[in-house]
């Protein structure tokens, strides 16, 4: 049997639109085993409807992985235990693909080396932010160049924690992605690449200040607003309550905030201000994951 835990990711961090992601201590647990035949799938307490037939994204990472290296498929059990809430822009699908594609290939005798997993992955995902701190842990700066995609994973000091602000209804990547414009404007663009470098900057000295200012976007937060109910205010109450920086996560509906300090009084104060404003939100206080996924054969 091959047990697998993978973290949750928050990407699109401040300005870094598909390039900045951070592993957090939520996660998939996966079991996967050969079997003669067939697909047996376990939901074991996952939060979110799974798939039991092919259609379960982790039987087709794995089997995307299978025809890439040749290797012929066989039956599968597979076990999934998750905390990550699915469709709510915290990873739940690169989890899932990061642990199917590496379950696979120890099954297909591990031909592949990590980096072209994660290429792999990248490419089933469509982008590699969240796929990157699923795999490696930290904090990610990730992009994909021609046949390749490269991830530069830093670990982050323990004090920081991320505040996900997650609704009670989920939002489609496909769907939030199609508010966006084929096109953005030359400055918007130069505004993102100076804000993005300023947040990747912030987060690898810890300057808290320059965090809040490199997390401004143009390219993508101004469009799905739309679908996040109360977002403007609850950034207003977030950075109120001493947050560092607050993003849209991946696409959302999820907000995240920065923080380094008073995180029961901030989880507290934003249960607070949900109930008083009849909004059906909660607040989790998760640490950053610097480990990434964790494989055990048994």
């Amino acid at each position: 049997m091959i047990k697998i835990r993978v973290p949750a990711s928050s990407a699109n961090m401040g300005a870094g639109f598909d390039t900045l992601g951070v592993a957090l201590g939520l996660y998939n647990r996966i079991e996967i085993e050969e079997i003669p035949e067939g697909l047996e799938v376990i939901n074991k307490n996952a939060h979110g409807f799974i798939p039991k037939d092919k259609n379960n994204l982790i039987y087709r990472s794995m089997l995307y992985l299978f025809e890439h290296v040749g290797y012929k498929a066989k039956g599968y059990r597979i076990g999934q235990n998750s905390s990550i809430p699915m469709t709510r822009g915290l990873g739940s699908s690169s989890a899932c693909i990061v642990g199917g594609m590496l379950a696979a290939n120890i099954i297909s005798d591990r031909q592949l080396s990590y980096e072209e997993i994660i290429h792999l992955a990248a490419k089933m995902e469509g982008h590699p932010d969240n796929v990157g701190p699923a795999m490696y842990g930290g904090f990610c700066v990730s992009l994909t160049d021609e046949d390749k995609t490269i991830i530069k994973s830093t670990k982050l000091k323990n004090n920081i924690r991320f505040a996900a602000l997650i609704p009670d209804y989920f939002m489609a990547t496909r769907k939030s992605r199609g508010v966006l414009p084929p096109k953005v404007d030359f400055q918007d663009a130069v505004y993102n690449i100076s804000h993005a470098s300023m947040f990747q900057a912030a987060m690898l000295t810890g300057d808290m200040k320059a965090l809040r200012i490199g997390a401004k976007d143009m390219l993508h937060q101004q469009y799905r607003e739309v679908y996040v109910e109360g977002m403007e205010d609850i950034f207003e109450k977030t950075y109120s309550l001493g947050s560092h920086a607050t993003y849209l996560s991946g696409s959302g509906p999820t907000i995240m905030s920065v923080l380094s300090g008073e995180y029961s009084a901030f989880r507290n104060s934003m249960q607070k201000y949900f109930i008083e404003n009849s909004l059906k939100w909660r607040c989790m206080i998760l640490p950053v994951d610097n480990v990434g996924a964790v494989v055990s054969v048994i």
